[in-house]
């Protein structure tokens, strides 16, 4: 495959800036007990797509509805590389099919999203939908960002199975921790509405097991520390430092929802680096930046 030009390596990080963009409002929604904003769907009430100033819902339906809109930003990103990466093809650049495909993920994606985030609103929040609506974005995300690398880094390069192995658990392990976080959010006050259905979990012990996959988390990471130093992991580290401050902050001032808010965008940004770098780390050049 051909590096892909400069206006389409803009155009796939464009989309894996709204994918995660959207994932951090969608926390908004639901942080700021927004969830039921809108208390049906498509529509936003029973006669109108849009709110209604009659609408009990006061100032939540106007949080729910924007990001509804937003769903139209990532919808266009996802169009825009699509539709640049297909013209490339045509145009004679070197762009195997299966890249195509991927790159269509995102657009693909969106749309499953906003089915399935009607299904939520119309279940009423419940809390497996919420989860799976998160971790879907989680997994689109990762898709959109090892396009990106894949298009700018094509040629990939042999490296020690060690490292790749380390860098795979690595990856793994983070997707474990972001599910645990979400099954822990689900758990306790922050579920979107204060009629939503939490999980029947403690959640006590949902943040201690929370606490212990980050910190096994941590080990790993210090395990590819020592085979492989590169910029792309020092990234990794200063999210994690800043990740585990904020979640213990939050948890010994009791959740306020600005705080869960940030360690969401965090998570979500510490991701992205996880996929880049795993995906990259037998990349030339890659591992380097």
């Amino acid at each position: 495959m051909d590096v892909l030009p400069p206006l389409g390596l803009r155009l796939l990080g464009i989309t894996v800036f709204t994918q995660a963009g959207i994932v951090v409002t969608g926390a908004l929604v639901r942080l700021t007990g927004s969830g039921l904003g809108c208390p049906t769907w498509p529509r936003c009430t029973a006669d109108s797509y849009t709110p209604e100033i009659s609408q009990i819902e006061g100032f939540h339906k106007w949080i729910e509805f924007g990001n509804r809109l937003l769903t139209f930003v990532v919808v266009i990103a996802a169009i825009a590389s699509l539709v640049y990466v297909i013209r490339q093809k045509i145009k004679g650049l070197d762009i195997p099919g299966r890249f195509v495909f991927l790159a269509a993920i995102p657009f693909l994606g969106t749309i499953a999203q906003a089915i399935l985030g009607g299904v939520t609103v119309l279940m009423k929040l419940n809390p497996y939908t919420v989860t799976a609506h998160f971790l879907l974005s989680i997994l689109i995300i990762a898709i959109a960002a090892q396009n990106r690398v894949i298009a700018q880094y094509p040629n990939a390069i042999a490296i020690p199975k060690v490292q790749t192995l380390l860098a795979k658990l690595l990856l793994a392990t983070g997707f474990v921790v972001i599910v645990l976080g979400v099954i822990t959010t689900g758990s306790g006050p922050h579920a979107g509405d204060d009629v939503a259905v939490r999980f029947t979990l403690d959640v006590a012990n949902m943040v201690r097991l929370h606490a212990d996959a980050v910190w096994f988390f941590t080990g790993l990471l210090i395990a590819n520390l020592l085979l492989a130093r590169s910029i792309a992991l020092l990234k990794i580290v200063a999210v994690v430092i800043l990740q585990i401050i904020t979640g213990y902050a939050q948890w010994f001032s009791d959740l306020p929802w600005a705080l869960v808010a940030v360690h969401v965008a965090l998570a979500v940004t510490l991701w992205v680096f996880l996929v880049k770098y795993q995906k990259g780390i037998n990349r030339s050049h890659y591992v380097s930046q």
